[in-house]
């Protein structure tokens, strides 16, 4: 699928390449049917023009059914601006404990908007709308040794275990979000 003005990089992913890029709810629209059409419902589009850039910005949309295995990052910040939807950002303690969950929705749903994680903590979403759409700014380069892939949850490619993590996963933060 194509999403004019961006480049397709690969599937979901697509590269700016005018020299002062813009986003509209058009290609807010285009990038959520993207995601919508791809198994791991997905996508993405890269605003920084290389990978070496030192900051990248990135507009992604997630599809409910998508499983991010937890990680953390060396060396990096993460931080996520709402443009629309809901998501629950869940942090861990090394062991896969439920340290925290962070509420997130878009600035009019009464939730915080942004959050920025600039410590290695291993983090996951669950999203809680049929899609959640964000600008996610880290810095550069892109190092994939730099991301620490949780041992205690299973890999995205291992889909029916993460799955069942996902179910269960969701399950340990509802019941979390009631206690409060």
């Amino acid at each position: 699928m194509e999403l004019p003005p961006f480049q397709k990089m690969q599937s979901g992913v697509y590269q700016a390449t005018e020299p002062v890029p813009r986003i509209t709810a058009e290609h807010l629209r285009g990038l959520v049917a993207v995601a919508e059409s791809l198994p791991r419902k997905r996508a993405r589009i890269c605003m920084h023009r290389t990978g070496d850039t030192p900051i990248h910005e990135m507009i992604i949309a997630l599809g409910r059914e998508t499983y991010v295995q937890p990680h953390a990052h060396r060396n990096k910040s993460e931080s996520f601006h709402v443009i629309e939807g809901r998501c629950d950002v869940v942090l861990f303690d090394d062991a896969g404990g439920i340290a925290d969950v962070i509420r997130l929705g878009a600035a009019d749903s009464g939730l915080p908007f942004f959050y920025r994680i600039a410590t290695p903590i291993f983090h996951t979403l669950v999203i809680r709308t049929p899609f959640f759409v964000i600008h996610e700014t880290t810095n550069g380069p892109f190092v994939p040794e730099e991301t620490i892939f949780a041992s205690w949850a299973p890999p995205e490619s291992d889909a029916v275990p993460a799955r069942q993590y996902a179910t269960e996963l969701l399950r340990k933060v509802d019941a979390r979000l009631a206690q409060r």
